[in-house]
């Protein structure tokens, strides 16, 4: 009963240094994108290239782009693996009963909730923060009431990603295909663990077919639409070093 208590003390200790964080920031969010995709639309060569685009422009300060560092990021504050955070979202597992007790040897151990609650936080400072281009990570999701930003969603054909895949990875079609499924079903299990309504629709202010554009034309696409929201514009009365 004992061990029990302390591992109950233990989670609402976390829980509640987890939430203040965020109840601390100003409403003043932003400004950010966020970047939602199928298997095989690519992403990070054009999320680079949009920055460098958005640097061009006296916004704010740099731009840069957040994808896989959400989950280093979560794994430093947390003190473990990536490879544990990495689990928990692509698989959906939940930890055993035994891992629960072995906590008790363990000053490391982390909670699912906690995990999910950790990636939450950090990825809504980097929105609160600004001037970034989140890449997947349900962002859309975890930062949809936040001011001064973009939500975009790239789509395209299933037969022109498997050739997109096989070319990227040298897999034949039918492997090309299995990688899509696969990595379809992590995003779906990843994104459900912030929808509060698993009924719930996502909401995006652009949906883009990738195949009918060049990147180039891809990244002027989401820049006359960030220019035609009016966020550049409110961003100027914001003082940015």
């Amino acid at each position: 009963m004992e061990n029990t208590n302390t591992l109950v003390n233990y989670m609402n200790k976390r829980f509640g240094e987890l939430g203040k964080k965020d109840e601390m920031k100003p409403q003043n969010a932003g400004p950010f994108i966020t970047i939602s995709r199928e298997v095989g639309c690519g992403g990070e060569h054009l999320c680079n290239l949009l920055a460098d685009e958005l640097n061009k422009h006296v916004y704010c300060k740099r731009w840069q782009v957040i994808s896989k560092e959400v989950l280093s990021h979560c794994a430093e504050e947390l003190k473990i693996a990536p490879q544990k955070v990495h689990r928990l979202f692509s698989t959906g597992e939940h930890y055993a009963f035994d891992e629960v007790i072995s906590a008790f040897t363990d000053k490391y151990y982390k909670s699912n909730r906690v995990i999910v609650k950790t990636v939450r936080e950090v990825i809504r400072n980097f929105a609160y923060d600004g001037c970034c281009i989140i890449l997947g990570r349900a962002a859309h999701i975890i930062a949809a009431d936040l001011d001064n930003s973009l939500h975009l969603r790239f789509m395209a054909p299933l037969e022109w990603r498997i050739d997109a895949i096989s070319e990227r990875f040298k897999l034949s079609r039918p492997e090309a295909l299995k990688y899509i499924q696969i990595n379809e079903k992590e995003k779906d299990i990843y994104r459900k663990h912030y929808l509060k309504d698993k009924n719930a629709h996502e909401h995006f202010d652009l949906i883009i077919d990738v195949s009918r554009f060049t990147t180039e034309q891809v990244v002027r696409l989401i820049v006359a639409a960030f220019e035609i929201k009016g966020i550049p514009e409110k961003m100027k009365k914001v003082p940015y070093f």
